[in-house]
């Protein structure tokens, strides 16, 4: 897909972030775009300001977590533009918005919201989709996971990105060997500046009493949420995303990863698999280790 002019993009979670961004850098490349978000009144916001700005989008409300919503976002597609060529499985929650717990104290319903949304999202477009780019025109799937996906697993919403980057490296090769063209790529974004924290706790599922349940308050949690909020506020800016994601795409990338700088934690996991152990905890697991200062 070197020619993106009048294509068809769908990126969900779209309303806000990276979703946004990435719409909106489509958009601009003279696609077609669908905006697709479960915040009804956000996604209006944005669709009307790009359709103001002179570009030919449109908002569909998903709700990823569903696949019979996401397959009603495909017949939408289909139905407002005959064809779609760049598919964005863009939609999540994070932020450290589900991690305030140990592991083992988490709910059920955390559990399930991460992977419901994070991974099943992911699931749902590919099933709903795949079928739709097969046209042979030439097509993309970009799946959005993060760095942590990369790292050594720390939390929820880090086992939650390793699972979209297995996803992302099964559903390559088995396109591949079927001989259909379509290529994927997986964004691998480090730290951003985004509300990701704030819109997911929005929709956070009260969570039911535990059995047997402990009250202890581990200092590591809220340490590791500091320094995550610490990384988030001192990020890259959403466009910065987009635009590492479009340098990424022209040059053929299936990991598409910010600078080469920031590699050292991924290196450290790969070295721990090398030695068959962790060799440094701190060099492995900097969230728990360091605490970095908002710019």
């Amino acid at each position: 897909m070197k020619n993106l002019k009048g294509k068809v993009a769908v990126v969900t979670g779209s309303a806000a972030g990276i979703g946004l961004a990435m719409a909106e850098r489509f958009a601009k490349e003279g696609m077609k775009v669908v905006l697709s978000d479960v915040n009804a009144s956000m996604l209006d916001t944005q669709v009307k300001r790009l359709r103001l700005n002179g570009f030919d989008v449109c908002g569909f409300v998903t709700d990823v977590s569903s696949a019979h919503s996401v397959a009603q976002l495909a017949e939408h597609v289909i139905s407002q533009y005959g064809k779609v060529h760049l598919l964005c499985n863009n939609a999540g929650i994070g932020g450290g918005a589900a991690d305030d717990k140990a592991m083992w104290q988490a709910s059920l319903e955390d559990w399930k919201w991460v992977m419901d949304i994070n991974i099943w999202g992911v699931i749902h477009g590919i099933r709903s989709f795949v079928p739709l780019l097969s046209h042979g025109e030439g097509a993309h799937i970009i799946n959005t996971a993060s760095k942590a996906g990369l790292m050594s697993s720390t939390s929820l919403y880090s086992t939650s990105k390793h699972t979209v980057i297995a996803i992302s490296e099964a559903l390559q090769v088995q396109l591949k060997v079927a001989g259909l063209s379509i290529d994927v790529s997986v964004l691998c974004p480090g730290a951003v500046n985004t509300q990701l924290q704030k819109n997911s706790e929005k929709i956070r599922p009260v969570s039911q009493p535990q059995l047997n349940a402990t009250t202890t308050d581990y200092q590591f949690i809220e340490k590791y949420r500091t320094a995550v909020r610490g990384k988030m506020a001192a990020g890259k800016s959403p466009d910065e995303i987009a635009e590492m994601l479009m340098q990424g795409l022209a040059k053929g990338d299936f990991y598409i990863l910010p600078s080469v700088l920031e590699d050292l934690p991924i290196d450290a996991r790969y070295q721990n698999i090398h030695e068959r152990q962790v060799v440094d905890f701190q060099k492995t697991y900097p969230q728990f280790f360091s605490v970095p200062t908002p710019a």
